[in-house]
């Protein structure tokens, strides 16, 4: 599976594309008004197509007005794909407004059976797995899980101890992102300007960042729920997807 990040508009030939490239599947996002029938298009051609499956991640932004709107609109669309609702969140006026948020959240997902994933990201509210697991013990309601981000873990400071990481939280995640990365990339606060990630997302055959002790993290518990390659240029050079899926043959083998 791997983001759409760079593709066109259609859905239908995004996921055409992706098969072509050999992928079982598209993340796409899920933020504004405007993203839901785009998020309808994919369900419904995702439908006629044998072995693809489509996720969604929402931002959830507590200055946007749209924000309340659009995670309970994507709702009934992420249950035809059978995908979480998958949610990132920032710009809360407090931690306990995030917590009541994901109460509703888990909620209203349990109520069209699609269980809920928090997304931990950088420069957000959650930014990392150990914040992920904290709010998701403080909501308490079994809807929950998280997923796991080689590239946001990296920007909390958490490079060195990526087993670990996948040790202690594989068991409640569901999701994985993976990613090639420089060994000194950035991990730190958020600096002003704008956040470049081109030293922490990676093709996989990219960087002298080793992943391989947070695969055996993973695989070490057995963790067998959803891998994605998070990165960038689908649609611009397909090529460097090719060598990334090789790469994760190549980390698989040295498992």
């Amino acid at each position: 599976m791997v983001y759409d990040f760079d593709l066109g508009p259609v859905p239908a030939s995004n996921v055409d594309y992706a098969k072509s490239l050999g992928f079982d599947g598209l993340v796409t996002r899920c933020s504004r008004a405007s993203d839901i029938p785009k998020l309808a298009d994919y369900a419904a051609y995702v439908a006629t197509v044998d072995d693809f499956e489509v996720l969604a991640y929402v931002n959830y932004d507590f200055n946007h007005p749209e924000s309340p709107q659009v995670w309970q609109d994507a709702l009934p669309i992420l249950a035809g794909l059978d995908a979480p609702l998958w949610v990132i969140v920032k710009n809360a006026p407090s931690m306990a407004d995030v917590d009541s948020l994901l109460l509703d959240m888990a909620r209203a997902s349990e109520l069209f059976n699609v269980p809920m994933v928090l997304y931990p990201h950088f420069d957000t509210d959650i930014e990392d797995a150990d914040q992920a697991a904290m709010r998701m013990a403080r909501v308490g309601h079994s809807n929950i899980s998280l997923s796991l981000h080689t590239c946001h873990e990296i920007r909390a400071g958490n490079q060195y101890s990526l087993k670990s990481v996948a040790t202690q939280h594989s068991h409640h995640s569901s999701i994985v992102t993976i990613a090639g990365a420089d060994a000194n990339a950035y991990a730190g606060p958020p600096q002003p300007g704008p956040h470049f990630w081109d030293d922490a997302i990676k093709p996989l055959d990219s960087g002298k960042f080793n992943l391989l002790p947070f695969l055996r993290g993973l695989n070490g518990v057995g963790y067998s729920g959803i891998v994605v390659l998070q990165t960038y240029g689908l649609g611009t050079n397909p090529g460097h997807l090719q060598r990334s899926l090789k790469g994760y043959e190549k980390y698989q083998a040295g498992l």
